[in-house]
């Protein structure tokens, strides 16, 4: 779960980059980006489908599929989000319900976690 208090005391200047855990990743943000943004990748691994009975049916063109790396935030985001624990999914909504719009930056992957 992504705790807004551990992302707080984890900014650098006005923006914090985390993976989908929550956990704070070194990462350069780009001049110009919004306060919310997602930096994704292509999808490498194989996407399959299945049949009822369990079984592959095919792949998926993953060309159309992108994995988010890290979610970056201004704290103009953070201040104005409601005091609660998220899921990826739900902090992306969220950001969303208050007004934000995200930005997509296809970037390379963020170097390794701080410390």
């Amino acid at each position: 779960m992504i705790s807004l208090v551990d992302l707080r005391a984890a900014l650098v200047g006005n923006w914090i980059a985390f993976d989908k855990h929550g956990t704070p990743v070194d990462y350069a943000v780009p001049n110009g980006i919004g306060p919310a943004a997602l930096s994704v990748s292509p999808v490498t691994d194989a996407l399959k489908t299945v049949d009822e009975t369990g079984h592959l049916a095919g792949f998926v063109d993953k060309t159309a599929f992108w994995s988010v790396d890290a979610i970056i935030l201004n704290s103009v985001v953070l201040d104005r989000l409601p005091e609660q624990l998220y899921t990826a999914e739900d902090l992306i909504e969220e950001v969303r319900r208050i007004g934000f719009t995200w930005q997509i930056s296809p970037t390379s992957a963020p170097s390794a976690p701080n410390t």
